[in-house]
């Protein structure tokens, strides 16, 4: 399987690791715009997958929790 014919809907659940920018944003209730605005800043941790770039939710919480740690 080559990674431009995976679907990225199969990877969205409770505890997924990436999801699209799209559905990242609806799930958190935060406008589409705003959220691809800063995974291309970098602010949200990004991978790409084929031609789609995913938030990477595992490094988010792995930076939350060292930031939570840290205070």
């Amino acid at each position: 399987m080559e990674l431009e014919e995976l679907d990225p809907r199969g990877l969205i659940g409770p505890q997924q690791d990436v999801e699209t920018i799209e559905s990242w944003a609806e799930r958190n209730n935060v406008a589409y715009g705003v959220v691809r605005a800063w995974a291309m800043k970098g602010v949200l941790p990004t991978v790409k997958l084929g031609k789609r770039r995913m938030v990477n939710s595992a490094l988010l919480r792995g930076w939350l929790l060292e930031q939570e740690w840290m205070a």
